[in-house]
């Protein structure tokens, strides 16, 4: 009965997500429409470019993306022999869907069945999750390896040293290349364990946590390579560091990076009208995309330099302005970001009233969740807040979007179920507990 349970859940939300990959979104967001293009240019012409007839008259340099959702779509059109988006999103679908059984068993890892029934049911049926089908994203890629990562890496808890950490490493590793902000969060990951096992002695306590981030490193290192050579400096991953940490330290946008253009053209008069965004103009009445601008500012504080260095330069500089002279108002820009990733989710489901108090709620489930897993398990306390912590950090320094959230989407549903099973059986135990009546003469 209880595997029936899970089964339905697992195939219920694996047909929400194909009907969703099946129709396709109503407005594809351009990071996907970019996956799609890089990973039609590496299966057509074998090179990491975007290509198609739909190139827009502003395209980003292909090194500003994460190079793992491409290769794996390029390689899956090759597999196929079809460079069918349609076909690319089931594919991806049906991937994302597995993280929903890893939600299950990361819940149950941390309270039992029932927490982790819940859990995903809530990773299962939240509904971006589900929209999102309908796009090529890394979101739900880098769910399930960060789940895996993390179900892998709790089962070594007692481990010494030895090849069962290579196994996290890896997943950390794939995880990396999909979203490379998971390679700061397996160096951190990597020093929590490290630190929380330094009563075995330093040898025992850094030789598996060593092992997991040589392992994680050996599944980037190729990509760094070709970057080496391609870009002529040392790139680990992706370029797009400068234009997200300029984005991220941007202090008028509030946080916000919807605000970011309107701002900019305001801070910077004729910025709209500069020669690189007039020599590829954006279609009648709609604004240049953000990178375009970006690159434009870039070229005009530094012409000649590379934009994605000046951009992060210039980054350095507003955050260290701001922390020198305005630090009040940097901590409340810190708090507007933490509040974009975390509490403002996707408009498509917060628009609304009902979809913002079901974020808010699972969200505040989650963390009475993280509170059962610390009055109970210090292990994978310490491994969850590193994660949670290190997320926030990233969004906090560079763009505070709600998909940094969305792409460890898995340990906050089974944290969610976690903190619902435990309110349930409190609220049972209550209902149960006989009551103090009268004595009957």
């Amino acid at each position: 009965m209880r595997l029936a349970a899970l089964l339905l859940i697992v195939l219920a939300g694996l047909a929400l997500r194909l009907d969703a990959a099946w129709d396709g979104a109503e407005e594809n967001l351009p990071d996907s429409a970019a996956y799609e293009r890089l990973a039609r240019g590496l299966a057509t012409e074998g090179r990491f470019e975007q290509v198609g007839p739909d190139l827009p008259p502003w395209i980003q340099p292909a090194t500003n993306y994460s190079p793992g959702l491409p290769l794996l779509v390029g390689g899956f059109f090759e597999l196929v022999g079809t460079d069918d988006a349609r076909t690319a999103r089931l594919f991806l679908a049906l991937l994302a869907s597995l993280a929903i059984p890893v939600t299950f068993l990361l819940g149950r890892e941390l309270s039992g069945y029932w927490a982790g029934l819940i859990g995903a049911a809530v990773f299962a049926f939240y509904p971006t999750l589900i929209s999102d089908s309908g796009m090529l994203l890394t979101e739900g890629l880098a769910g399930l390896l960060i789940g895996l990562a993390l179900l892998t890496l709790f089962r070594l808890k007692d481990a010494g040293p030895g090849p069962a950490w290579i196994v996290p490493g890896l997943l950390f590793g794939l995880g990396a290349m999909v979203r490379p902000e998971f390679l700061l969060v397996c160096l951190v990951v990597a020093a929590t364990v490290a630190v929380g096992r330094r009563s075995t002695g330093i040898r025992s306590a850094l030789a598996g946590p060593l092992i997991l981030v040589a392992a994680t490193l050996l599944v980037i290192a190729p990509w760094t390579v070709r970057n080496v050579v391609e870009l002529d400096r040392f790139v680990p991953l992706s370029t797009g560091g400068g234009q997200a940490l300029f984005t991220g330290s941007y202090l008028p946008s509030g946080g916000d990076p919807q605000r970011l253009l309107p701002e900019l053209f305001e801070q910077y008069p004729g910025l709209d009208s500069d020669p690189v965004i007039t020599e590829s103009p954006p279609p009648r009445g709609e604004d240049p995309p953000e990178d375009q601008v970006l690159a434009a500012l870039a070229l005009r504080k530094a012409p000649g330099a590379k934009p994605d260095e000046t951009l992060a330069r210039l980054g350095r500089e507003q955050y260290l302005d701001a922390l020198v002279e305005r630090p009040i108002r940097l901590i409340g820009f810190a708090g507007q970001k933490t509040y974009h990733v975390w509490l403002r989710g996707r408009a498509s489901l917060t628009g609304n009233v009902p979809g913002r108090l079901l974020h808010w709620a699972i969200l505040g489930f989650a963390l009475l969740g993280l509170w059962q897993v610390w009055r109970s398990r210090s292990f994978e306390f310490r491994i969850l807040v590193a994660v949670l912590l290190t997320v926030t950090v990233i969004g906090l320094v560079l763009v505070s979007s709600p998909r940094r959230a969305l792409s460890i989407w898995p340990v906050v549903a089974a944290l969610a179920g976690t903190g619902v099973a435990l309110t349930a059986s409190v609220l049972r135990r209550r209902i149960e507990r006989p009551s103090n009546g009268l004595p009957v003469p």
